[in-house]
């Protein structure tokens, strides 16, 4: 799985509009429609404001592996990670 594949499931799992988004990550709604369209790559600055915002995800987002051990998980609905 991509990272912005788990990036898509993170915000799936959050809920979160693309205009929320916009407003809680200063990055534009075109540009993160842009990255969930596949059509830009995802770039440090993305990845750190998600981190920021949801840091349990940071090192699944990262690396695709959770250490629940240290709360770094992954997101908890398993239907959304199977599609």
């Amino acid at each position: 799985m991509s990272i912005t594949e788990r990036l898509k499931l993170i915000i799936e799992e959050e809920g979160i509009t693309r205009p929320a988004l916009e407003r809680k990550t200063g990055i534009k709604v075109k540009r993160w429609s842009n990255i969930f369209n596949g059509t830009a790559k995802l770039y440090a600055d993305e990845v750190e404001a998600i981190c920021k915002l949801w840091p349990q995800y940071a090192y699944w987002l990262c690396t695709n592996e959770d250490l629940p051990e240290a709360g770094q998980v992954r997101p908890k609905n398993p239907t959304k990670l199977t599609k």
